[in-house]
């Protein structure tokens, strides 16, 4: 799982809390139950705190304690590598990747003498998933594919796309889990099969983490484009309509850009006239997006394959 906790942090917090109370840690032994000794320990940083153990300090403190380690949570530090990674895709920036691996491995090897606890399997697996989507988007799809299978046999080491249903998935491995069913060479039917399994274990309600969101919206906007590959383009709009009306739901502008596009596309293939308005549409969130690179590849290969100026 993604998460550590910066613990020695949090126990100097609580060592501030307990004094600002004018307790001592045998006033606090008799008052929770925790003996002093387990508190001395909580309070030098040595051990991540039991949830039970949280809850009789809680009512001893009368403050929510588990709220307050969650605020130790180094998780929020982590994700924002996840976040920069999906910027990254977004914006197909292979040199902006280059840089966030050396910040990740600088920020991994920082942490090693301090007591934040990092999950190994979740280091290498992010690793791997950085040397996967460097392959993926610049000239070895292959490659790429082969690095995500290899991310994901960290924690599943029988994995195999075929056998994808078969295991349980951390919300970052389904991310890993999508890039191994868009990397995937054939069948299209089981990437789409793949991308569905993925879609059926998000939360889909507004307490959603904003990353199952963009992992939702991810989904649509892969479905339809799948979809179009296999002249399906009736499933081509009805995914990327669903892809924009998660946008909404959600108050997102992620992917939304890429979704017109597809939508713009299926329109046109179908014989839709708004298929205009909506391929310009495309184009102006990427330009408001700053994404101007990738407007500009999506007017071109537009105009050279359809025949249509944007």
């Amino acid at each position: 799982m993604f998460e550590s906790y910066d613990l020695i942090t949090f126990g100097k917090h609580l060592r501030k809390l307990r004094k600002d109370l004018g307790l001592t840690q045998r006033d606090v032994e008799g008052l929770s139950g925790l003996t002093a000794d387990a508190l001395r320990r909580i309070e030098n940083g040595e051990v991540i705190p039991r949830y039970d153990t949280l809850i009789y300090l809680s009512h001893t403190y009368k403050k929510d304690l588990l709220a307050v380690l969650k605020s130790y949570s180094s998780a929020n530090e982590l994700f924002k590598f996840y976040s920069r990674l999906e910027d990254m895709i977004f914006f197909n920036d292979l040199v902006a990747l280059e840089q966030l691996g050396r910040d990740f491995s600088h920020y991994i090897n920082g942490n090693s003498e301090i007591s934040t606890l990092v999950d190994g399997a979740v280091v290498k697996q992010f690793k791997l998933m950085l040397s996967g989507v460097s392959e993926y988007y610049s000239s070895d799809p292959k490659k790429g594919f082969e690095y995500f299978n290899a991310a994901l046999k960290v924690s599943h080491p029988d994995f195999s796309p075929e056998q994808y249903d078969q295991f349980r998935y951390f919300e970052f491995e389904s991310r890993i889990l999508l890039m191994v069913a868009v990397s995937l060479p054939e069948p299209l039917d089981l990437r789409n099969r793949i991308l569905l399994f993925c879609m059926k274990h998000l939360n889909d309600d507004l307490q959603a983490t904003i990353y199952e969101k963009y992992l939702r919206v991810k989904i649509y906007f892969n479905l339809s484009y799948n979809y179009h590959i296999m002249d399906d383009h009736q499933n081509a709009l009805l995914n990327a309509n669903k892809g924009i009306d998660c946008c909404n739901k959600y108050y997102l502008s992620y992917s939304l850009g890429h979704l017109l596009y597809r939508k713009g596309i299926a329109e046109f293939l179908l014989g839709i006239p708004s298929y205009l308005e909506s391929l310009q549409s495309a184009i102006q969130i990427l330009v408001i997006q700053n994404a101007n690179e990738l407007a500009e590849k999506y007017k071109t290969v537009t105009q050279e394959t359809y025949g249509i100026i944007l």
